[in-house]
Formats: structure tokens, sequence, C-alpha cells
């Protein structure tokens, strides 16, 4: 009974230190597109999409997140 109690508690730190590690990659990668503005982004400066499709199309294509996604967009329209 001890075993299979270490080994709940084992899988659920674990899950927890990989969605932790999860999120802390996606930040960092968030400011690498923020700093590191490549040229498939441009359709992020043209008016044709709004900021809500820009994120959504961000999102899609980079699996960031679209709170992540929507902070890339708005530093890039911003600055």
């Amino acid at each position: 009974m001890d075993i299979q109690l270490a080994f709940i508690l084992l899988l659920i730190s674990l899950c927890f230190f990989l969605l932790v590690r999860k999120n802390i990659i996606t930040k960092k990668f968030t400011e690498f597109l923020i700093k590191n503005r490549c040229p498939e982004l441009d359709f992020l400066e043209s008016s044709e999409f709004s900021v809500l499709e820009c994120a959504k199309i961000l999102n899609k294509k980079y699996k960031i997140g679209l709170i992540n996604s929507y902070i890339v967009v708005n530093s890039i329209k911003v600055g």
C-alpha cells in the first residue's frame, strides 16, 4: 500500500513539474517571437486582420496559447 501511495505521489509531482516546465518554455518562446520578428509574422503589421484574428492564426501556427499569442500581436502592432 505504501508503494502505491509513493508511486501516485511521484506521478502527481512529475505531472506538476512538466506543466510548470511547459509554461516556462512557452513564455520564453513568446519573448523570442517578440524580440526576433521573422518574415512569417509580417501579416501582423498589416491591417487586413483584426488583433483577435491575428492571435488565433498565431496560436494555430505555434500552439503557444491564445493569451500569449495576443501578447505577441499587441507587442508587434504597437511597437
